[in-house]
């Protein structure tokens, strides 16, 4: 009796990661399952039990520091891929304020969209996230709800199926897909998000930062539909403002970022 595929390559890959550690940067975009990690605690609340105490010492005075409340109402992560910058933003009274920013140690992959499986991009456009994952073999990571309703929406435009998946902001050096911030960034971040809730909290990724310069013209031969997906991205940002950086213009009238 043969044993079911998906059954087939997780036993491989179990079997096989102690002596691959550089593939091990290619199961987020594979969808295989992550490696355990059998040093750390293995549930969600075992995971902040061991990190929260320490992690508050560094973020409440941040906080503090700005006359911000902890936790805040809701989060936005803002991703520059060019940059190499996870900016964190926290809202107060409505308004957001920039409270942090973590370098990107890792992001592969070129200007534009993900648009297949094992093309290896980092998505580009407004996502949620929708899981914890502290069993990580990233250390810890937070999955972005990739592919969303754009992504499939365009996908069956364009006739491709296999959109791909398992998107994650993770700890480590190292990405294949996926956005890689360090294990002390990570553990930050984790409990941070935990604090606020996964439904607080928004993820928008640029190919890099309209408020510097415009994401337009669009990069040659990316689909034309990228050119609907920058304008809710520079419009999203466009809420985000830097303290030295000039408001700029959005050509094609208005667009509902908040559109699923």
């Amino acid at each position: 009796m043969t044993l079911p595929r998906f059954l087939y390559l997780a036993v491989t890959t179990l079997l096989l990661a102690p002596a691959m550690p550089i593939a091990a940067g290619v199961l987020h975009d594979f969808e295989l399952p992550e490696v355990p990690r059998t040093d750390r605690p293995q549930t969600l609340t075992q995971t902040l039990e061991r990190y929260a105490p320490r992690i508050d010492e560094s973020i409440r005075p941040r906080f503090e520091a700005m006359g911000l409340p902890y936790p805040p109402e809701r989060l936005t992560l803002i991703a520059l891929k060019e940059e190499r910058e996870l900016e964190v933003w926290a809202y107060e009274n409505g308004r957001p304020h920039r409270v942090h920013s973590y370098p990107v140690t890792d992001a592969s992959g070129l200007p534009g969209p993900k648009r297949r499986r094992g093309d290896f991009q980092v998505p580009e456009g407004i996502y949620r996230l929708n899981a914890f994952n502290p069993n990580s073999a990233f250390h810890l990571s937070l999955r972005v709800n990739y592919p969303n309703y754009f992504d499939r929406r365009m996908g069956r435009l364009d006739g491709r199926e296999d959109l791909g998946s398992n998107i994650f902001i993770h700890g480590g050096a190292a990405s294949r897909g996926c956005l890689a911030i360090g294990d002390p960034a990570i553990e930050e971040l984790f409990v941070l998000v935990a604090d606020v809730g996964l439904d607080n909290t928004k993820v928008i990724i640029a190919p890099h930062d309209p408020r510097q310069r415009s994401i337009f013209p669009i990069p040659r031969g990316l689909p034309e539909w990228t050119n609907e997906l920058y304008y809710r991205i520079e419009m999203a940002i466009a809420d985000y403002p830097l303290p030295d950086s000039t408001p700029i213009a959005v050509a094609g009238g208005e667009i509902d970022v908040a559109a699923p």
